[in-house]
């Protein structure tokens, strides 16, 4: 409860009308550095700092910027309310990209009145304001989080507004909906039915459809926001370690010709077209769990025991199996998501190192981690199970907050048109009422102050 009033509290203080400042670039050195103000006495406290003239609207100038007694060129860069990024007047100062510098400028600013903006306060400023909705401000926060292209363009599209527009489209049906059925209970001693049973089925199976579109072309971010975990399982001698390092770029795992080299679970990050993933190099597997008391044989479970966890917890299992290995593919306790046959460079063209698997030519890669042969397409196999085709269009950074509402929304349409024809409209009216706060959840027309500090506190300053 503590944590929660904290969060209100916070968000409170977004909207009380004060002007704040923080550095708004890299914290680290650089060519340029930006210092941001937002609020009413933006304007005045940079006249402060530098010798500047602003005028209405937007616009540029050179400029002397002064810290105590340091002195520096740099650029002023001014929006008036409500045309700004916040929706208050807001300036940036550009100056070179000296560390110190900064935080002296960040000093002054605050010395003559401006407050240190809290996480994420300039977009939730841009939020209250009215410049943008929940969804397009969470992303914000997706794509200052996002570590890939897939991750990039599904943050993109959600601070874009592409969720916001689906979702408002669905709330407009909702609502007319909804319009209906409580002016059919207004009007009820009339015998009037403005919505009959049959087409409040309809419209809420529609609906439900729609969301349940929704979730399958959309993208969860907090599976894109970590590095998905491609796990190369297969027999001893498989040629595992060998694909790792050739993957990672780097002498990760020791390889040797011996079995059985690799005797603990060892990962390396590589980098995919789309992004990075982390690869996982288990201990070789047997068809048999290692039996025996032997302290060689307790090893060997230990071994067995690691390298099957890693395959349960992967997001990505493939098979590695040695082109020369005449044995029947090795079953794991889950498909594995592609086969690879390693060694390739052993064999003559493609059919031979596909051998007896047959099922492999539509699985599999031959790859030769020594030749480079099938690599590259080893990669982009890769990066489309781990990361997602390119090009895949419709893909959105929902989060858990997303989730959860068009999950309630869903069930709220499914009890709408179960109850229509049976129960009062009442009941109707109140299922279709839940849906419509559900999904106005998602874009902020229905929000409480702790859910504004969840999404908010995710942020950097400055931001």
């Amino acid at each position: 409860m503590e944590r929660e009033g904290r969060r209100a509290s916070a968000v409170t203080d977004m909207i009380a009308g004060d002007t704040i400042v923080a550095i708004s670039s890299g914290s680290g050195g650089s060519a340029r550095m930006i210092v941001r103000l937002s609020g009413p006495r933006a304007y005045e406290i940079v006249g402060m700092l530098c010798d500047a003239a602003f005028f209405g609207g937007r616009g540029a100038a050179r400029t002397v910027v002064r810290a105590g007694e340091v002195e520096s060129p740099g650029w002023v860069y001014w929006f008036s309310s409500p045309r700004s990024y916040s929706g208050e007047d807001l300036v940036e100062l550009h100056v070179p990209g000296n560390v110190l510098l900064v935080r002296m400028l960040l000093g002054e600013a605050m010395s003559r009145g401006a407050r240190s903006a809290e996480a994420g306060e300039f977009t939730a400023r841009a939020y209250l304001n009215g410049r943008m909705d929940l969804a397009a401000a969470e992303g914000v926060a997706a794509t200052i989080a996002a570590h890939g292209a897939a991750e990039l363009a599904a943050a993109r599209r959600l601070m874009s507004g592409e969720l916001s527009r689906r979702v408002g489209g669905l709330m407009d049906r909702l609502t007319e909906a909804l319009a209906l059925v409580e002016a059919g209970i207004d009007f009820s001693d009339e015998a009037i039915t403005l919505m009959p049973a049959e087409e409040v089925k309809r419209r809420a199976g529609e609906i439900e459809g729609e969301l349940v579109r929704l979730e399958a072309e959309s993208a969860r971010f907090e599976r894109l926001s970590h590095e998905p975990q491609v796990v190369l399982a297969g027999r001893p001698n498989a040629g595992k370690s060998t694909l790792l390092n050739a993957l990672a770029g780097v002498e990760r795992a020791v390889v040797s010709a011996e079995a059985g080299t690799t005797r603990d679970v060892i990962w390396a990050e590589a980098a995919l077209e789309r992004g990075m993933v982390r690869l996982v190099d288990a201990a070789g597997l047997a068809e048999e769990e290692p039996r025996g008391d032997s302290a060689g044989a307790q090893i060997a479970r230990q071994m067995h025991e690691r390298a099957m966890a890693a395959v349960e917890g992967g997001d990505v299992i493939v098979l590695v199996k040695d082109v020369t290995d005449v044995r029947p593919m090795l079953r794991l306790r889950r498909r594995a998501d592609l086969v690879v046959l390693s060694k390739a460079d052993l064999v003559e063209g493609e059919a031979s190192a596909y051998g007896r698997d047959a099922r492999a030519r539509f699985d599999g890669v031959a790859v030769s981690a020594k030749t480079g042969r099938g690599m590259d397409a080893l990669r982009g196999r890769l990066g489309e199970l781990a990361l997602g085709r390119l090009g895949e269009g419709g893909t959105l950074a929902l989060n858990e907050r997303h989730l959860q509402a068009i999950a309630e929304a869903r069930s709220a349409m499914e009890r709408a048109g179960s109850a229509a024809g049976v129960a009062g409209d009442e009941v109707v009216a109140l299922e279709l009422r839940e849906g419509l706060d559900a999904l106005g959840r998602i874009v902020g027309r229905v929000t409480a102050d702790d859910v504004l500090g969840r999404v908010f506190e995710r942020f950097c300053i400055g931001k």
